[in-house]
């Protein structure tokens, strides 16, 4: 039987008509719905660690953030040397055994953090960091009874090097002012089939009073900061390190619900400032004049527990691991204020920085009329590793207010604190300049080869093998408080 087509209802058509029309009303209205400018995009926009103001954005046409932060380090180690002493248990002809226990050091450092983020235009901003010291303290006491042992700091010249346990004055003020970019080249929130990925740089300067080796308990007569120069005179123990730095960075990002996986690489050099104890001019000869650089590699991810758009509220975790390698480089290392205050004439005696043939034009003699180079317990620092596992929560409170709270364990490389060689191999092969730099063969007889330049900042005392100081066993503890105003 065939089955004729029925007719709808007036009432049918009606409901469909009216139910058709509240749809579209809702599609048209949902499309329609104007955002507030600054209205986060709900599991769309960009992390924290990707994160970059802009202007000029839509109806949004500046912004700028505010921070004001605390942090608190801890960074202890043990300091040993290299025994040259021929005994049982220390070293022979052939092996140098590191067990002579010398110190346990220890540093506290309070710091102010402040800044401020300017948006320029879109995922562009200018960034300025002023990290200022509240407070800086070192020590050195004893390790497993080595104030008992004087004879482990003993200096060939007489007397020792320094003294366990030794105690520094607090340091405070203003170590440099950042100044830098950030860019957005991709952002996921503009682009959701991009990741995010932004870059930085950032330019350091240097601006407080450098450091100066400082002891807080001197001998009688002596400065508590003295002046290698002219020791009688005291110095400010001042807070900045003395130079000028370049650092620059690279993040990238995605962003996957609730998860947000990230990687990221850093560099940091650092150059010696005339006026600091790095010194401006690199006397001839010296192999390493200005500090470590620094390369930093990091993984991590973002969790947001918690986000509610409508409120500008948001949750997020964030846990990350890093590994930074520091380059050979002269640095204050933790012996800085106890071998720069030392009275042993090993060390405050200055070496030249040039040599010429004496009268006979044979031998390599010491030009009086070069620069003299002092000791002032900067010393060349051993290339080593450090690895860091960090963690945080970030809390934006609302449109304008966010938090930011967490801390960081670093693992440091057992490295060498002392050690430049004594010679620089130039190609140069002038034996007027070659100073001790010579190898003798058959006796001293004949003309002896030349091995290089005499390095004006070897001390043999703390370089040669068999005397050379090392840090073993280091770690630093960081905790951090950030508030942030954001307009």
């Amino acid at each position: 039987m065939r089955m004729g087509r029925k007719n709808l209802s007036p009432l049918t058509v009606a409901v469909l008509a009216g139910g058709l029309s509240t749809f579209a009303g809702m599609a048209r209205a949902w499309a329609e719905d104007p955002k507030a400018p600054r209205e986060p995009k709900m599991m769309r926009e960009t992390g924290e660690i990707t994160s970059v103001i802009d202007a000029f954005d839509e109806d949004d046409p500046f912004d700028a953030t505010f921070m004001l932060g605390f942090e608190q380090r801890w960074h202890s180690a043990n300091i040993r040397r290299e025994s040259s002493l021929f005994q049982p248990g220390l070293s022979t002809g052939e092996f140098v055994a590191r067990t002579e226990n010398v110190a346990a050091f220890r540093e506290t450092t309070s710091l102010l953090k402040m800044g401020a983020q300017v948006g320029i235009y879109r995922d562009l901003a200018l960034t300025l960091r002023l990290p200022f010291i509240m407070s800086n303290a070192r020590e050195l006491s004893d390790l497993d009874g080595s104030s008992q042992n004087p004879q482990r700091l003993g200096d060939p010249a007489g007397g020792q090097l320094f003294s366990v346990p030794h105690k520094s004055p607090s340091r405070s003020g203003l170590d440099y002012i950042a100044v830098g970019a950030d860019f957005g080249i991709l952002n996921q929130a503009r682009d959701r089939t991009k990741p995010s990925w932004t870059v930085g740089l950032e330019g350091r300067f240097g601006v407080g009073t450098p450091m100066h080796a400082c002891t807080d308990a001197p001998a009688a007569g002596q400065a508590k900061c003295p002046d290698p120069v002219t020791p009688s005179v005291d110095r400010d123990p001042g807070s900045s390190r003395g130079t000028n730095a370049i650092f620059a960075h690279t993040t990238f990002s995605r962003r996957y619900g609730q998860v947000e996986p990230y990687s990221g690489f850093s560099f940091l050099a650092e150059f010696a400032k005339e006026g600091s104890e790095f010194g401006g001019t690199k006397p001839r000869g010296a192999l390493v004049h200005n500090p470590p650089l620094v390369g930093t590699i990091m993984a991590g991810i973002e969790y947001v527990p918690y986000e509610r758009k409508e409120q500008f509220q948001r949750v997020v975790v964030d846990g990350r691991v890093a590994g930074a390698y520091h380059s050979v480089g002269r640095d204050y290392s933790p012996l800085f204020d106890a071998l720069g205050t030392t009275s042993s004439k090993s060390l405050t005696t200055p070496n030249p920085s040039a040599y010429r043939f004496a009268e006979d034009n044979a031998t390599s003699v010491q030009d009086p009329s070069s620069q003299r180079v002092f000791f002032n317990g900067i010393t060349e620092t051993q290339g080593h590793g450090r690895i860091t596992l960090a963690g945080s929560v970030t809390y934006q409170a609302g449109e304008y207010v966010k938090f930011n709270a967490g801390g960081a364990y670093t693992w440091v490389q057992s490295y060498l604190i002392s050690g430049a060689d004594a010679c620089n191999p130039s190609t140069r092969t002038d034996p007027a300049v070659a100073g001790p730099c010579h190898s003798v063969v058959n006796g001293g007889v004949g003309p002896q080869p030349i091995t290089g330049l005499p390095n004006p900042y070897h001390r043999p005392v703390i370089d040669l093998p068999g005397r050379r100081f090392s840090v073993d066993d280091g770690a630093i503890v960081q905790i951090f408080l950030n508030g942030m105003v954001m307009f």
